[in-house]
């Protein structure tokens, strides 16, 4: 893939289609405008979630009202809501806030939430939002486009940033693990990427989705993969949202599907390491904060992963089992689970996260071999990438799609 920030792409859903476009710059807004005006709306519901500046909120609206008359819609707070969910990336149906929302074509400005509601437009202002629900076919939209700022991306706090590359860790992990030894290149710590690095980014979770819904319009099948991990995720965050930094809900949600299938033995090898490493390298937590009531989170996530989860027989291969990909999963188990993330924080070895607000005491595992053995040089500290180089570019091979369909060659900047 050519190093560029700009980028467009189309998602095919049965019937419903979606079109990506990422551009870079102040000029780019004109060409937002015009794609506005292409709607024909009578009238536009602007719908925004608290977390978009207010500047880009201001232009988009001034855009819109250029071509029909327009209302601003803020979503209300829900009683509970931490900070943590709506800035670090809470999995929620947009479907109850799209209930409350006046009549009109609706164009959606600012992260998760907002883009979570049914929307003609969508302009997400986070990485997690422009990986997940923007590029989502949500009925009864027909057609929809996604517009992403790619160098406002860039410049936005780097806690956002981290968040939003779980999400791409998310895809990588249960669609296509062969990216990551290069996306293990790029992630570090300080979660500062160039727009050309994120469209990137972009690119593949769109190409990802698109290989998957391509067949599965409903995402009731192989598709269920996109939502690797965010049932338990939730879990994590109505349990320790408070204690925890933006995106770190969704990289224990994941960590707790690794170790779900462990413990019952479906995974055809283990794959924690290869989730702890990707996380542990872009300064997610790797541990539950210490103090954690586990048996508070297990109860948590019975209610949340009915009437299943989707679990991992290898990277990128969801376990199925008569026909279904949701395995049933009791107390017991997830008991167990988080146990298992909870010891770890007590192991020798593991170094503190900066970001993280429980108390400072968040620990993960510096990155390894598969042997076992710590790794050595820069690949020890996450500053290296595993994969090999050519002319400042890692290109490796991918195969979307459970059955490793859509073979395509992937080129990431370094």
């Amino acid at each position: 893939m050519r190093r560029t920030a700009r980028l467009d792409r189309r998602i095919q859903a049965g019937a419903a289609h979606l079109t990506l476009a990422v551009r870079e710059g102040e000029h780019s807004w004109g060409e937002l405008g015009e794609l506005i005006a292409g709607f024909e709306a009578r009238r536009f519901v602007l719908v925004t979630d608290g977390t978009a500046p207010r500047g880009q909120v201001a232009r988009v609206r001034s855009l819109a009202g250029a071509r029909a008359p327009t209302v601003l819609h803020e979503l209300r707070a829900r009683p509970g809501t931490t900070a943590a969910a709506t800035y670090g990336g809470a999995a929620t149906d947009g479907r109850a806030d799209a209930e409350a929302l006046p009549g009109g074509t609706v164009i959606a400005v600012g992260g998760e939430r907002a883009c979570a509601v049914p929307a003609a437009v969508r302009v997400p202002t986070d990485l997690a939002a422009a990986c997940g629900p923007a590029l989502t076919l949500h009925r009864p939209v027909p057609a929809a486009l996604a517009w992403v700022r790619s160098d406002l991306l860039a410049a936005g706090p780097a806690a956002r940033t981290r968040a939003g590359l779980v999400a791409v860790v998310r895809h990588v992990l249960a669609v296509c693990p062969a990216h990551g030894p290069a996306l293990a290149g790029l992630l570090t710590p300080g979660a500062r990427h160039d727009a050309r690095t994120l469209t990137a980014l972009l690119a593949l979770c769109a190409d990802a989705r698109s290989a998957l819904v391509g067949f599965d319009p409903d995402e009731t099948g192989p598709a269920l993969a996109l939502g690797y991990g965010r049932s338990l995720a939730a879990a994590v965050r109505a349990t320790l949202g408070p204690a925890l930094a933006p995106g770190d809900a969704d990289a224990l949600g994941l960590l707790l599907a690794a170790a779900v299938a462990a413990r019952l033995g479906l995974a055809a090898r283990p794959t924690g390491r290869a989730h702890r490493d990707l996380l542990a390298r872009n300064g997610s937590a790797t541990a539950l904060p210490a103090g954690a009531d586990l048996d508070r989170l297990a109860a948590a996530a019975v209610a949340t992963t009915r009437p299943g989860l989707l679990l991992l027989a290898d990277l990128g291969r969801p376990y199925c089992a008569d026909g279904r990909l949701l395995t049933p999963v009791d107390g017991a188990v997830l008991r167990a689970a988080a146990g298992d993330l909870a010891d770890r924080a007590d192991r020798a070895g593991r170094v503190t996260v900066p970001h993280s607000r429980a108390a400072r005491t968040a620990l993960v595992a510096p990155p390894g071999r598969e042997d076992g053995r710590p790794a050595a040089g820069r690949e020890q500290d996450g500053t290296g990438s595993p994969c090999g180089r050519d002319g400042g570019r890692s290109s490796v091979e991918t195969r979307s799609g459970p059955a490793g369909t859509a073979v395509q060659q992937k080129e990431f900047p370094s």
